[in-house]
């Protein structure tokens, strides 16, 4: 009798025969995922390790280049006569020369620094800050003209930092110091590449890098492991570093990709590492489930496979028809069919989304117009032409006059006040920051009018906090041209800033001729209900951008002030 196999035992059959590749496929599929994973992540960590690096020997080199500069600059080089000078006035405009180009320059850099003119004949020094003194016994023991670490001590504080120096003539070993004619040097804190690791931590990377040099303490960000970095400096210890690689280590039972790339600059490594095992967790555990769902399968196929195309397939179908009319762009897809089961909510639910996403889209498109205008007109505001030609008409009638003291504060002023005003890379900064750029503004208009004074009141714990940028500056702006301008008596502005709990308040307020109860109530309705094209751009922009950054709640007040002006409140709250 010939042997017969029912239909179910060939559907078994083809089933088994069906899953049996898949399986295959899992394994192949799970051991080249790990391979392409592992080499994608490798490759993304030379690129990120690269990039870290040549950010940091970029600022590095503007360092370098910033004291060549210097040393060669005519007004440095004057010093090299300097103990052929017989009068002491003619000394003191040398050193003050010096000195005043020192810091001009040195607050053009974007990393703190400090940097030092000496003259080893006449055994003194000249520096930006003016604390650096002439110490014979520690240029002897630092002298280099490479970058090399320096213990902490009255430049930084407690803070260690790096020295380089630029020497006329070259530098010759074991030379006495007299024999150099100008030594000039370059230093910067550790603190700065600390800030540097932090943004790049808090940008939402999962990297954690530090800069290691056997020997050295490591420089790591504020947001790293302790001893987890400890643990890794004693395996980097026993390993002989090239000037890139990567490594795979075991720590604590985990495994970890280490990555480095040298600094030219410095000579020391940026490190980084991630857990391979946590990298690859979902990796495996997507094959877990995959083989449990395979087994699954092969015992309950045959009994639910008419259950599942019928309550399963069919719904699914559906769905996936309108899920690819919305990659199609058409987002009024609905799903009609209503089956009696759980797919029934799921339809539900998928008609809901893709009408709340219609609606969304059109509400960030709505949004981002007008991000586009207020940030357009935050633009336009940045680089008042009237005020620059004012400051710049000031510091011509000062020089005439030779009010040298009036000249230099505006120019620091104004140098300050566009520096920030002009730096688009951050839409964001700290009210501390902003705060400054106020002083700054407010000194400005001080140089020009003798008679208006202010106050700057800000808590400690405010100082932190993010704002948009330029969010204060048409409020005084504002307070200047049209409270204190048409005022006869000496003019007042007040900027202060109040918390409450999460609420938090930025006050602009002056003593000028101020608005009726009736004109405020009118102001604040028309910033409130304005567009682009009403003739509120200041404030119009401030309300925009308040409103974007902090949410609906986020408003403007003009509460009572006793000053007899106005007072604007710029009001948010934090959860």
């Amino acid at each position: 009798m010939p042997l017969r196999f029912s239909t179910f035992a060939k559907f078994n059959f083809i089933l088994i025969g069906m899953l049996l590749p898949l399986l295959a496929l899992s394994i192949y599929s799970n051991h080249t995922s790990n391979s392409v994973v592992r080499g994608e992540i490798l490759r993304s960590n030379n690129s990120n390790m690269q990039l870290l690096t040549n950010q940091l020997d970029t600022m590095v080199n503007q360092l370098s280049t910033f004291a060549l500069i210097m040393e060669r600059d005519t007004a440095v080089r004057s010093y090299l006569n300097y103990e052929d000078i017989h009068y002491p006035y003619d000394k003191y405009v040398i050193v003050s020369n010096i000195q005043e180009k020192l810091r001009l320059n040195s607050s053009s850099m974007a990393w703190e620094n400090q940097i030092a003119v000496y003259s080893p004949t006449a055994k003194e020094a000249i520096s930006n800050t003016g604390n650096v003194v002439y110490d014979e016994q520690f240029l002897r023991k630092q002298l280099s003209t490479s970058w090399t670490e320096t213990a902490p001590d009255y430049r930084y504080g407690n803070d260690a930092y790096f020295l380089r120096y630029f020497v006329e003539p070259s530098i010759v070993d074991n030379a006495p110091l007299a024999s150099y004619r100008l030594l000039t040097e370059i230093t910067f804190p550790k603190q700065n590449i600390v800030k540097m690791l932090d943004a790049f931590k808090t940008n939402g990377n999962i990297h954690d890098p530090f800069l290691y040099k056997p020997g050295s303490t490591p420089i790591m960000n504020h947001f790293s492991d302790l001893n987890l970095v400890t643990d890794l400096l004693q395996h980097l210890d026993g390993i002989a570093l090239t000037p890139s690689g990567n490594e795979t280590i075991q720590m604590n039972g985990h495994k970890y990709i280490v990555t480095y790339q040298v600094s030219k600059t410095l000579g020391w490594y940026l490190v980084d590492f991630l857990p391979l095992n946590d990298i690859l967790a979902p990796i495996s555990r997507s094959s877990q489930i995959f083989m449990g769902s395979l087994i699954f399968l092969v015992v309950l196929g045959i009994s639910l496979s008419f259950l599942i195309y019928k309550n399963v397939q069919i719904p699914i179908l559906k769905l996936v028809s309108s899920v690819r009319s919305i990659t199609r762009g058409d987002f009024n897809a609905q799903i009609t069919y209503q089956p009696n089961n759980e797919f029934h909510f799921l339809i539900q639910q998928f008609n809901t989304m893709a009408h709340q996403i219609k609606e969304l889209i059109e509400t960030v498109y709505q949004s981002r117009i007008r991000l586009q205008e207020a940030t357009l007109k935050h633009l336009q505001s940045q680089i008042d032409p009237h005020f620059l030609y004012n400051s710049l008409n000031f510091i011509q009638y000062s020089a005439k006059m030779g009010n040298e003291t009036a000249v230099i504060s505006m120019t620091l002023n104004l140098g300050a006040y566009y520096r920030y005003a002009t730096r688009l890379e951050k839409p964001l900064t700290s009210i501390r920051e902003e705060m400054n750029l106020i002083r700054n503004y407010l000194e400005i208009h001080k140089l020009r009018m003798h008679e208006m004074s202010y106050e700057i009141e800000l808590p400690d714990r405010m100082g932190s906090l993010e704002v948009p940028r330029l969010i204060l500056q048409p409020l005084v702006e504002n307070a200047i041209i049209h409270g204190l301008s048409n005022r006869a008596q000496a003019g007042w502005i007040r900027v202060s800033g109040e918390m409450d709990e999460n609420t938090y308040r930025l006050s602009v307020e002056d003593n000028g001729i101020g608005l009726s109860n009736e004109a405020r109530e009118e102001l604040l309705s028309q910033v409130s209900n304005a567009n682009n094209e009403d003739n509120l751009c200041g404030l119009w922009n401030v309300a925009q951008r308040l409103h974007l950054h902090f949410g609906p709640d986020a408003h403007i007040e003009f509460p009572d002030t006793l000053q007899g002006g106005l007072k604007i409140s710029l009001v948010w709250t934090v959860r």
